[in-house]
């Protein structure tokens, strides 16, 4: 089992109960999460669906009949749905993204779809729009208050944990229409009617759990399916299809191919210029040049390199190995998990941290794009091909780092979120960001430039985050 599927086990082992039963000051607290700022939507009344049906009427009678019918002769396999689908809307959708992403990185041949920007643009898509559908849910929520099923007929068991809001529309199936619809645009090789059956359950075990209506799950659905649209419709206009025209430079200290792969495209060379989310554009932190080929600070960067081929130890080996083995978001992601799991975070607060802290990493991955093609400084393997590194020199530019500039985005992003963590995560992301040069993929000064660039992107969503609506209960 890989550190990311570990991580998981164990965050949902720990966390279970805790996840599932969101504190009741955060609910109340979240009362108001349908004024919350969105990424997509022009506000959270932009999709509220009309009324339900009124209590007493004949079509609300026939969908509570409906629950005690099923209620009634529950099998084995609809209580495993129940249980599957259990705990918080999004986190069953983020988890499955991981296990897509697991598959496609390292890269098959010919596949793009998990390059370490395409990953992270996933993970954006997937947060933004199960977030923006969560906050238009609540608005309706609590734009018609509905009662539960379980609340409005003795009859009806909660077979869940009591989700303490408003059951119309159904937060889990509009997360579940929201995430099906993204994740089967991004992955089109995989067996997308598959990712909206899964998405059908989840709704339907809502209705078994005896916490949504029908009409409820219905009205959540196609509010998760129009958030959805409004994000692919953006997505097919943010750069990322666009082919490269252009041509690897020639020069001394330019990149070349390296080994083992020799891939002769580099992968992304457009990135930075995809459009981003916070930042006005790729290009606006970009990082002063790096130290000039054979300059003394070059030197004596590059003989690092060289000495830790004698020097390296188990230790820096094994942390260079554990950040490289999957793709560089969803660690980062996992992190989110685990606090979530911890705090007993409600339903919109898990999707807005997943949504910044996504957003974080995408937006700093543009940058860092924007960077290293605007540079093409040459990897320390290719100046000096004695340097043993300890997996493959990945194929793009040095200058500046990936992992250094993602992991300090997301550690700022989570220093704000979770203040008595700040400490904690922003020694992961120096970790993960000097991974890179125990590996022997990354001179120091790359790692150093990718850091401060991180945190500058970081720091952008930080205050993107602090007008968002969400602030107070955490």
């Amino acid at each position: 089992m890989s550190r990311r599927r570990l991580a998981a086990a164990l965050a949902l082992l720990l966390g279970l109960t805790a996840c599932d039963s969101p504190t009741e000051p955060g609910l109340r607290a979240d009362r108001a999460g349908g004024t919350w700022r969105t990424w997509v939507l022009e506000g959270g009344s932009a999709l509220r669906p009309p009324p339900p049906p009124a209590e007493g009427s004949d079509e609300a009678r026939r969908e509570l009949e409906e629950i005690v019918r099923l209620q009634a002769s529950l099998s084995p396999a609809a209580e495993a749905e129940i249980a599957r689908w259990d705990g918080l809307p999004t986190r069953a959708w983020t988890l499955r993204s991981f296990d897509l992403l697991e598959f496609y990185w390292p890269l098959l041949p010919s596949i793009r779809t998990a390059t370490p920007v395409r990953a992270s643009r996933i993970m954006a898509l997937l947060h933004v729009a199960m977030y923006d559908a969560l906050v238009a849910t609540w608005d309706a929520k609590y734009a018609y208050h509905r009662r539960a099923p379980f609340e409005a007929d003795g009859r009806v068991r909660a077979r869940v944990a009591r989700p303490g809001v408003p059951s119309y529309p159904s937060e889990h199936a509009a997360a579940a229409a929201a995430a099906a619809e993204v994740l089967a645009y991004a992955f089109p090789g995989e067996d997308t009617a598959a990712f909206r059956a899964e998405a059908r359950r989840a709704g339907e075990s809502r209705i078994l759990a005896g916490v949504a209506r029908r009409s409820d799950v219905e009205a959540g659905a196609a509010l998760g399916r129009a958030v959805a649209q409004r994000v692919l419709a953006r997505a097919m206009q943010d750069g990322s299809a666009a082919p490269w025209t252009g041509a690897v430079p020639v020069g001394n200290g330019m990149w070349q191919p390296t080994p083992p792969r020799r891939v002769q495209s580099p992968f992304d060379p457009t990135a930075g210029s995809w459009r981003t989310w916070v930042l006005p554009r790729g290009d606006v932190f970009r990082p002063a040049p790096h130290p000039a080929v054979g300059s003394p600070e070059f030197g004596r960067d590059l003989r690092e390199l060289r000495d830790l081929g004698h020097t390296r130890t188990v230790r820096q080996a094994d942390t260079a190995r554990r950040w490289a083995t999957d793709a560089p978001s969803t660690g980062w992601n996992l992190f989110v998990e685990e606090e979530v799991a911890r705090r007993g975070m409600t339903p919109l607060r898990e999707a807005r941290a997943h949504a910044l802290v996504s957003v974080a990493m995408y937006d700093a991955f543009v940058a860092c794009w924007d960077a290293k093609f605007h540079y093409w400084l040459a990897r320390p393997v290719t100046l000096a091909p004695e340097i043993p590194t300890v997996f493959a020199t990945p194929p793009f530019p040095s200058y500046p780092s990936g992992h250094s500039t993602i992991s300090s985005a997301a550690a700022e992003v989570l220093a704000e979120l979770f203040p008595d963590a700040a400490g904690h995560y922003r020694e992961r992301a120096e970790e993960a960001s000097l991974s890179r040069v125990w590996a022997g993929v990354h001179y120091r000064f790359d790692v150093l430039a990718g850091e401060e660039l991180g945190r500058r992107v970081g720091r952008a969503v930080v205050e993107h985050a602090r007008r968002d609506g969400a602030r107070g209960t955490r």
